[in-house]
């Protein structure tokens, strides 16, 4: 599962496993590097320990920082993560500007000053790569790609878009296909997988990917994953409102503030009512529906589209 800022959170992470069971690894949202000492950084609710049990959960992080990536390692592995995962690629202009997250793949040298230390460090926690093709053009990621291979990486995913075009645009999977078969590390596919026609094309042109990552496809489709592995397995009403169930249940335990939990249920749905205009009508009623006893007869106008 993807990392997706505000919709991929614990809860949905938690809600979506009790719903149709674990996925291989489920990725946080990035934490970044904002200057502060990561002792004072609040982790929770992304990494609350009962949130996450039983799932492989591998906390992300935005940093161009050595020193940073090292103590985030190592603040993980006592919280007893086996993995982290470094964001090359998120395209939020902020972040971009302070060369962090996609901002990283036109710096190769503040690439290697983000790697050395940690390899000096020798820590044994995983480390993994997510980026995309380049921040502007395709040969700032092949060169990328290149830097990577004098480390070792558990996985590297890569998203085939530029930084520049954030999420518009087609994937560009031909030269997804030539940097990832320029890279020495295990890859990982990750872009517009909204189906078993667009997985089947992946793996046709890339025989060497057998990994696949789901983020936007999923949170529209929340079975995709079942789907993706069983034949004609069609989403329906049933499991989207036991997801919602499992969604509804943790957050409201979680937060005692009702505004605070109306906030990720407007997230929860912003995905599966966006396929079509009267979808979105009913999302956008959505806003004015934001206390217990709307947000329920919302609900059941809900169960009458999907």
């Amino acid at each position: 599962m993807a990392p997706l800022q505000s919709y991929t959170t614990s809860f949905y992470r938690k809600a979506h496993a009790l719903t149709f069971g674990e996925m291989n690894k489920y990725f946080t949202p990035f934490f970044e590097d904002t200057g502060v000492p990561i002792d004072s950084i609040n982790f929770n609710p992304e990494l609350n320990s009962e949130l996450n049990k039983q799932l492989y959960v591998v906390p992300q992080v935005a940093t161009n920082s050595g020193s940073f990536l090292t103590a985030f390692a190592n603040k993980m592995k006592k919280r007893g993560y086996k993995e982290i995962n470094i964001n090359m690629g998120c395209p939020f202009p902020m972040l971009v500007k302070r060369q962090r997250g996609g901002g990283l793949l036109n710096q190769p040298d503040k690439i290697r000053q983000l790697l050395d230390p940690f390899e000096k460090a020798k820590s044994d926690i995983k480390l993994s790569v997510k980026m995309r093709l380049g921040l502007d053009d395709i040969s700032q990621g092949l060169k990328v790609i290149q830097i990577l291979n004098d480390y070792q990486l558990e996985e590297l995913i890569l998203h085939p878009r530029l930084v520049s075009q954030k999420y518009t645009g087609t994937p560009d999977w031909d030269s997804f296909a030539h940097l990832t078969q320029m890279s020495k590390h295990t890859i990982v596919a990750n872009g517009d997988i909204n189906n078993s026609k667009d997985l089947a094309s992946i793996m046709d042109f890339n025989p060497h990917v057998n990994t696949f990552m789901l983020g936007r496809g999923l949170l529209t489709k929340p079975d995709l994953y079942t789907e993706l592995s069983q034949d004609n397995v069609q989403v329906t009403a049933t499991t989207i409102q036991q997801l919602h169930h499992h969604y509804f249940k943790l957050i409201t335990s979680y937060y005692k503030d009702w505004n605070r939990a109306f906030n990720f249920l407007q997230a929860f749905w912003h995905y599966p009512l966006s396929t079509s205009i009267e979808k979105q009508r009913l999302l956008r009623k959505l806003k004015k529906h934001n206390k217990p006893d709307l947000y329920s007869e919302w609900l059941a106008l809900v169960k009458d589209i999907i």
